[in-house]
């Protein structure tokens, strides 16, 4: 098998990894005091990330690197969650990504550059979870103020209606995408994202697009390429039908099963298949997160080597209801034998 990008980094890295989007981004969703504080034009993309490897399946990153109104270097530090239930342990772990960006910019006798941390969400229910670091941290107060405290800033999209999402249109049109990609009416939603998109394009570079938003819906969602066909149709009736068969011969002769380069070099089908087992796998790890917290290494791994969707809908079922991790991998391990 390729080892290729989760779909929904891939389609992150596509819409916000490009300095104008970037520009517009920190513009419209970011509050106004901070946005004041920056010179948006010197606004740039650093093309490192600094997610753990073991979290990447989870989260993805974007360092934007801007100078402050008043002088200075800063940054915009981007954190995507790709899971679709909010992770209380998120807080802890852009402490340890915001000390690695630290570490990568500083300089000898100088002070450490502001780095605005943000929370990029789309999942099914709003986030409810604490953002502030210290609310994670017991003991008696009189010690709070030796431990860190830092709060991060968060774009949910779940809280914003659809004529609420600003910018330009692609980027209205990607959040739009992301926002609804776990709902199970996407494929009805589908066509208008779609004509949005396409009505504010050239033809040379609409395609282009549509391949990158079809890509994200086959690969992020449940959708097939039947739904995908029907919603190219509805939304543009007179170049649909003809655009669908020339994407889905180009996915098929570039191994792209599975959405953005999230496939099996084995046809479209069975790379959707793929995504499925995919989200089977994150639905049952994102049980565990939020009844026993961060999960170990061991487990995750063991979880991956799962191979069917029966298997991995009984050991979901297991992760509501088990008294503890140690007993879920248990039967985790009754699984693989």
């Amino acid at each position: 098998m390729i080892q290729i990008p989760n779909p929904h980094d891939r389609f992150f890295r596509e819409v916000l990894g490009r300095a104008d989007r970037g520009r517009e981004f920190v513009a419209q969703y970011l509050p106004a005091e901070v946005v004041c504080r920056l010179d948006l034009e010197t606004l740039e993309v650093i093309s490192e990330s600094f997610v753990d490897p073991a979290l990447a399946e989870y989260h993805s990153d974007l360092l934007y690197r801007v100078e402050l109104a008043g002088g200075g270097p800063g940054y915009v530090y981007l954190l995507f969650e790709h899971k679709s239930y909010p992770d209380p342990w998120v807080p802890f772990q852009l402490l340890r990504y915001l000390v690695r960006v630290w570490e990568r910019v500083r300089k000898p006798r100088s002070p450490l550059p502001p780095v605005v941390p943000v929370v990029f969400y789309h999942g099914r229910r709003p986030w409810r979870e604490p953002l502030d670091f210290a609310e994670l941290v017991g003991g008696p107060p009189d010690l709070r103020p030796h431990t860190p405290a830092f709060r991060p800033l968060l774009c949910d999209l779940s809280r914003y209606d659809d004529d609420e999402l600003r910018g330009a249109v692609l980027l209205r049109a990607a959040l739009l995408l992301q926002k609804h990609i776990f709902a199970p009416d996407l494929g009805e939603r589908l066509p208008g994202i779609l004509r949005l998109l396409a009505g504010a394009l050239t033809e040379p570079t609409a395609l282009g697009a549509l391949e990158v938003f079809l890509n994200y819906a086959a690969s992020g969602s449940d959708l097939d390429l039947a739904d995908l066909k029907e919603a190219l149709e509805t939304a543009l009736p007179e170049h649909g039908g003809a655009a669908m068969p020339t994407l889905a011969e180009k996915w098929i002769e570039e191994g792209i099963q599975q959405g953005i380069q999230q496939g099996i070099q084995q046809g479209i089908q069975q790379g959707i298949q793929q995504g499925r087992r995919d989200n089977a796998h994150r639905a049952v790890l994102e049980v565990l997160e939020t009844r026993f917290g961060v999960v170990p290494v061991s487990v995750t791994q063991a979880l991956a080597q799962v191979p069917g969707e029966d298997v991995l809908s009984m050991l979901h079922k297991r992760a509501v209801s088990v008294e503890s991790l140690e007993a879920f991998r248990a039967d985790l391990q009754k699984a693989l034998s």
